[in-house]
């Protein structure tokens, strides 16, 4: 029987009962598929149909998915996806597709000298063409060959990551439409399958738009080849060739719970940051009501300033900011100078990467740093945090810092950044939403005590109150500095996701003022 009759037959038994088993599905079948190879096969397409599957016994359960129903993972596969974490790598399944996919491509072997060094000075070019802005052409093989080999790696695992965070903050669906636009070979449909796998819980459906034709030659060969490695939970779609700026909205598929612009708008290069917007909220039109977009670019000062620039913009339209920026005073910022970006752990080198590197400057072939400037954009009206500052709490905004120079205060921000010092002089930036310099709460390197690793435990986005630190103005950066002294107070905020506008969480009142701090 062919995948489409066994899809007519779900949908028959679903019109007919809320619920139904799986070993009911293969009676009307009459072949005798194992069920765990028949719940392989309806997985994907069950999603589509406003359907779930989860096991009973020997047997599993179809059955209705409910609204506003997310994604759940057990114990066993969170562990598994943060022990990925602890030690990251490409998995070897996809490495040895890629390998396998070069090979083919180039009828070489992998360890083929020419083949190396024709790779190797395709992703110099491309690093040359990134550093002085123009955009990346990828018409040919070894452009995109050496995308593979360089960036792919990086790019894949800090998917993972920006999707575990969209697993673990419940904005995932036990079944997912994801839209890639601008997938190139296709690292964000190959981040989603390996998670998934890895996992255990959830199915998706993978559509994806992408205009180069070697770049289409790539997915064409990795992606469903992964989805399958991966045992199906994960449908591929064939992706659609168009170039972004031409693209229909009525050709995309509706209500997408996810749409990702992974490393694409900063390509756009004859476009500012709201003409991106215009596009971007263009292809919303196709975001589910609960839907997420996700825009990530590097973490550069152009590249992470412009994609601030950019989502501003797009909230500007309507959008709702998600994460990581928190309006603490229920302002629009102003992100001309918001440089900020999130570092995880540096992933293993591959293996092609390791042999690009032989005989050579290593350093210009090995890319394992994961270092990125993201956000999440709603539909709806939903945000990470919902905390605000209670009318006369006794803190300073940021953009009043002019009026405390050299003067201890009270403030209350998010944490942007890991520490962009050392290991003696710690910094960190930080923001409420208000500032027109950047702002950054320094530990100095003479500080002892608990605060001197205060900020060690806190995740990107975090919300914490300050009490008595010190303000200073640095005149090199045009920045203000927050100098955290042994007698500062330092608390983590507790703010639930909740929609804006609904009731506040609002920020504890400070306490008895330090010294001679003030306040405003």
């Amino acid at each position: 029987m062919s995948e489409r009759d066994i899809v007519g037959v779900v949908e028959r038994l679903a019109a007919t009962k809320p619920e139904f088993r799986l070993s009911e599905l293969q009676e009307h079948l009459g072949e005798g598929q194992p069920l765990e190879s028949l719940a392989d096969d309806v997985r994907p397409h069950l999603g589509g149909l406003g359907l779930t599957i989860r096991p009973a016994d020997d047997d599993y359960v179809i059955g209705r998915l409910s609204a506003g129903e997310v994604l759940t993972v057990d114990d066993d596969g969170r562990e598994r996806q943060l022990a990925f974490f602890r030690n990251p790598e490409v998995p070897d399944y996809i490495q040895q597709q890629i390998e396998a996919y070069i090979g083919k491509k180039t009828n070489k072997t992998p360890d083929d000298p020419v083949m190396l060094d024709r790779m190797a000075n395709a992703i110099l070019a491309q690093k040359s063409q990134y550093w002085k802005e123009r955009r990346v052409s990828y018409r040919k093989a070894y452009p995109v060959l050496g995308y593979l080999a360089y960036h792919a790696p990086v790019y894949l695992v800090q998917f993972e990551h920006i999707f575990w965070q969209i697993i673990s903050q419940g904005l995932a669906k036990p079944h997912m439409r994801i839209l890639d636009v601008g997938t190139g070979p296709g690292v964000v449909p190959l981040a989603v399958i390996d998670l998934l796998g890895r996992i255990g819980s959830g199915t998706a459906e993978v559509y994806a738009v992408e205009r180069s034709e070697e770049h289409l030659e790539a997915y064409n060969a990795l992606v469903p080849a992964a989805a399958e490695a991966r045992g199906n939970a994960v449908r591929v779609h064939k992706p659609i060739r168009e170039d972004i700026n031409a693209l229909a909205v009525e050709n995309l598929p509706d209500r997408i719970d996810l749409m990702v612009f992974s490393n694409v708008l900063n390509e756009l290069r004859g476009m500012d940051a709201e003409e991106r917007a215009d596009l971007v909220v263009a292809l919303a039109e196709r975001l589910a009501p609960d839907g997420t977009i996700v825009v990530v670019e590097p973490a550069d000062l152009a590249n992470a300033t412009a994609m601030r620039q950019t989502v501003r913009a797009i909230a500007d339209r309507g959008l709702t900011i998600y994460s990581p920026c928190s309006f603490i005073w229920n302002t629009a910022c102003n992100p001309t100078r918001c440089w900020t970006f999130e570092q995880k752990s540096n992933i293993r080198p591959t293996k092609l990467m390791e042999r690009l590197a032989e005989g050579r400057d290593a350093y210009r072939f090995i890319n394992v740093d994961i270092k990125y400037s993201s956000a999440l954009l709603r539909k709806d009206t939903k945000t990470q945090h919902t905390c605000r500052v209670p009318p006369g709490a006794k803190f300073a905004r940021f953009s009043h810092l002019h009026r405390h120079r050299d003067r201890k205060i009270n403030v209350v921000a998010a944490l942007m950044s890991g520490n962009l010092g050392d290991n003696q002089t710690k910094v960190y930036k930080v923001c409420d939403g208000t500032p027109a310099d950047p702002v950054y709460a320094v530990i100095p390197r003479t500080l002892r005590g608990l605060n001197r690793d205060i900020f060690g435990g806190l995740a990107y986005g975090d919300i914490v109150q300050l009490y008595g630190v010190l303000v200073r103005f640095n005149r090199d950066h045009a920045a203000y500095n927050l100098v955290v002294l042994p007698e500062t107070r330092i608390e983590p905020v507790g703010c639930p996701t909740g929609e804006a506008g609904e009731k506040e969480n609002r920020v504890t009142p400070p306490p008895r003022q330090f010294g001679k701090a003030r306040h405003p």
